[in-house]
């Protein structure tokens, strides 16, 4: 049986925990969950979910957890995957966007190697890493990814309030966002960690080219990403529920996180 923890109660993490609370993966069992302090919210949610509960994150290996899963920010995990990787756990990056940092990319690598860990990042909101991966066994030469959303889904976002671009207002679709990916997570953190994960798997942030399109009339938050390498040309076109207590949320990711454990647990992988 293996344990899992959780790092974060919000719409993404407490997707997942419910996911593997339910039973739904064989051979997995939610031993616990962590939160930013401990309060009544953590404490129910642990009944619920019938597991146990910590303000700390790093005693999630003392509380049986073999794999952990970080849904909590690029901040939660840059500040705990490595002493958890240190400390036995294989972790599940959700917050991608902490790996625009070359630095911290392989510091993780250096020490998930010593400790004979894992990293894993889901696929989350997009399809087509498998392809990408293939495809770089010949030559990538070029990676594009663009984004469509409701305003909604970007308000807040450092790019807009530094250009001072109001989107409560806009009847049509409207181009925000033209650079790289390590300049889109940047400017678009809580949206953009599907750019970190294209980047990672290109191994080059600077490679991966962004565009972020806001539209009063989705429904759905789409992503196309067009690669094209020596080995051919590849185009997935994705269109994703927003979670339905987070629309800056894509239900797939958190359905991808459940995915990833699932293989973890399989004896057939799959892609």
């Amino acid at each position: 049986m293996i344990g899992v923890g959780v790092i974060g109660t919000g719409a993404l993490g407490s997707s997942i925990a419910r996911s593997l609370a339910g039973g739904q993966v064989p051979g997995v069992e939610l031993t616990a969950i962590a939160g930013r302090s401990r309060s009544h919210r953590l404490d129910a949610l642990a009944r619920e979910w019938e597991c146990q509960a910590t303000a700390d994150p790093l005693s999630l290996a003392d509380l049986g957890a073999n794999v952990v899963v970080e849904a909590a920010g690029a901040e939660a995990a840059r500040e705990y995957a490595l002493p958890l990787l240190g400390a036995g756990c294989d972790v599940v990056l959700m917050s991608t966007g902490a790996l625009a940092d070359a630095d911290f990319v392989a510091r993780l690598k250096q020490v998930a190697t010593a400790a004979s860990r894992r990293i894993y990042l889901p696929s989350g909101s997009i399809a087509g890493v498998d392809g990408l991966l293939s495809a770089m066994e010949s030559e990538v030469h070029s990676v594009r990814v663009t984004t469509r959303k409701h305003p909604n889904a970007l308000v807040g976002a450092p790019h807009l309030v530094e250009s001072a671009t109001d989107l409560s207002k806009l009847d049509a679709p409207l181009v925000v966002f033209e650079g790289n990916a390590r300049e889109a997570v940047a400017g678009f953190p809580s949206n953009l960690n599907v750019a970190l994960t294209l980047a990672t798997a290109i191994g080059d942030a600077d490679r991966v080219q962004v565009r972020i399109i806001a539209d009063p009339a989705a429904t759905f938050t789409s992503h196309r990403i067009e690669v094209s390498a020596a080995s051919g040309q590849m185009t997935v076109e994705m269109s994703n529920l927003p979670s339905a207590t987070n629309p800056r949320s894509s239900w797939l990711a958190a359905l991808s996180a459940v995915a990833t454990i699932r293989r973890i647990a399989s004896p057939l992988w799959i892609g």
